[in-house]
């Protein structure tokens, strides 16, 4: 085994300390091994239930929180609408989210305890900050979302429920401040998309603005690329948008910042006309 002989006391302890969710590479080094599976095979030896063990020691070892069974508050609407859009599945036990916001992984990160990190693109691009969790489990309730592996193409959307619905403009600020963008026109007016490789996707967000939002003037359309497009620059719509999903900050602040200064900018001198004008 390559490593000096333990007592059953001290193998007692150190199963014990991988049960209360000491790290692996700790224990290697306290105790003298050079694999995991030597810690393994411990538990295994002194537990009838390993498995059951090994999956309470692996919950034991996080250090955050997260529980994504269904939309009940604002963080886990939100959440859901960044990893339909800049989220991922990374594979069976873990997913995560990457954005260039780094205000917007940060939140995420001191919502639920978990570490995020930075990483330098190339070519003079932003950096990104990512942040990743981990659990089967987890990742079997993001299905419900028709958030899944290489998800670009198949993201569908989702039912919610009447008690889900409360927090759509969290859902849907999320889904902006992922694949979204806010922008003046060449009018100078404020105006807003959200992209996506799906089009039942751009469909449902169709449907979700015009019939729970009640905004008209929706347009969608596909690039040359196969990317589809859903926009407004109606602007009552961003009226609605601002007052319903963007009322105060939360989250990304770029985007909350931009809609505000360019729908003000652009409405000044005409509050009291501007619902009624494109």
């Amino acid at each position: 085994m390559g490593c000096k002989k333990l007592s059953d006391e001290q193998e007692k302890k150190m199963v014990e300390l991988y049960r209360q969710g000491e790290s692996v590479q700790k224990l290697q080094k306290q105790f003298g091994y050079k694999t995991k599976k030597s810690i393994l095979d411990k538990v295994r030896k002194y537990c009838d239930n390993s498995d059951e063990i090994i999956k309470e020691a692996k919950d034991n070892r996080k250090r955050y929180s997260i529980n994504l069974e269904k939309i009940d508050n604002a963080f886990n609407a939100y959440f859901i609408g960044l990893m339909l859009t800049d989220g991922y599945i990374k594979d069976k036990n873990s997913f995560g989210i990457q954005l260039t916001d780094e205000d917007a992984i940060k939140f995420i990160s001191e919502a639920t305890g978990q570490e995020y990190h930075k990483y330098e693109q190339e070519n003079g691009h932003k950096p990104a900050y990512r942040i990743i969790f981990y659990g089967s489990d987890q990742v079997e309730l993001l299905k419900r979302y028709s958030i899944t592996e290489r998800k670009s193409y198949t993201v569908h959307g989702f039912d919610l429920t009447k008690e889900e619905e409360q927090y759509l403009p969290f859902l849907i600020r999320g889904i902006i401040d992922g694949d979204g963008c806010i922008h003046r026109t060449t009018k100078g007016s404020a105006a807003f998309y959200v992209v996506s490789m799906s089009k039942d996707f751009i469909l449902w967000l169709k449907n979700i603005f015009e019939q729970k939002f009640f905004m008209n003037d929706m347009h969608i359309s596909q690039s040359k690329a196969g990317l589809w497009k859903i926009e407004t620059s109606l602007q009552v719509n961003l009226f609605k948008l601002m007052a319903i999903v963007y009322p105060f900050p939360y989250g990304m602040s770029r985007k909350y910042n931009a809609l505000r200064e360019m729908f003000r900018d652009y409405n000044r001198n005409n509050l009291d006309n501007f619902i009624w004008n494109e």
